[in-house]
């Protein structure tokens, strides 16, 4: 199914990380195709509109542990691009991504870049297509390394663990259907690790399932949205600690608004919550 530049034994070994993933043709919502630009003289502006936020990471005692801002553009080709810049305290963990999308939210192009404990740790630029996916990477604990991955299908999501990319995972839930519980194959991550810090590198993120609690208005200290409430279902870690990662997000453009998790902090209780703090759009 896969077939990489790179040894798959020393990427394990170096970084604990594989390899993959890919993007979809480029398709122009019909709410795009629709929305009219608004330009001073009459000229057509090379966006259609651009959004920004800042999220708050928060402790279970309350305590603030973490902070993220991001933007979008939504251009009129279709694509879609969104930067990320996140702090993570306990862990050390800085992190700046810039993502392009099509207008499903399946992966173009992404810049991954970490810094950990004050350090620069590596930085990757990755590019997808229907067929192959590659990443070109420096980091300083093994190097440079090229993965090239052939692919016998698309893949639709990337997660490069800001926040605002974790609730693009619900645009593949399908509200047309009946289940309350769905499942998709063939997503990937920047790094197999829960805070993200390792790498950047592609590797598979295996078989996941999302399930869609309902609609809730619900209030944080960026105002009052109305949200979709996802729960992702996880499985336990290698220890048997059960986690958990439920989120709310607006709809259609999956805007992260709060979000609780267990199992996964550095804390007492490995608790802790998400809020919308700022946001703009």
């Amino acid at each position: 199914m896969t077939d990489s530049l790179i040894s798959r034994r020393t990427v394990l070994a170096a970084t604990g990380a594989a390899a993959l993933t890919v993007g979809a043709p480029l398709r122009v919502s019909a709410a795009d195709a629709k929305r009219k630009p608004t330009a001073r003289g009459g000229a057509r502006p090379p966006t259609l509109r651009n959004t920004h936020g800042k999220i708050l990471y928060i402790n279970d005692d309350g305590t603030e542990r973490g902070r993220e801002w991001f933007s979008v553009t939504w251009r009129r080709d279709g694509q879609i691009t969104l930067r990320a810049y996140c702090e993570i305290d306990d862990g050390e963990v800085e992190r700046d991504v810039v993502q392009t999308m099509t207008s499903s939210f399946a992966p173009i192009d992404c810049f991954v870049r970490l810094h950990v404990r004050g350090k620069f740790l590596g930085s990757g630029m990755m590019r997808f297509s229907d067929t192959e996916a590659e990443c070109d990477v420096y980091n300083v604990e093994v190097g440079r390394l090229r993965q090239v991955i052939k692919l016998d299908r698309p893949v639709p999501t990337l997660v490069t663990h800001p926040l605002s990319t974790d609730a693009l995972l619900a645009a593949q839930f399908d509200h047309s259907k009946s289940e309350r519980v769905q499942y998709w194959e063939g997503g990937m991550t920047s790094s197999p690790l829960l805070d993200g810090a390792s790498g950047p590198l592609l590797s598979p993120n295996g078989r996941r399932a999302i399930e869609y609690v309902g609609r809730e208005r619900i209030t944080v200290p960026a105002g009052t949205f109305d949200t979709h409430h996802y729960r992702l279902l996880l499985s336990p870690r290698p220890d048997g600690t059960k986690t958990t990662y439920e989120f709310w997000a607006t709809h259609p453009d999956y805007v992260f608004v709060r979000g609780a998790v267990s199992g996964y902090l550095k804390n007492k209780t490995g608790s802790g919550t998400y809020e919308l703090v700022e946001y703009e759009g």
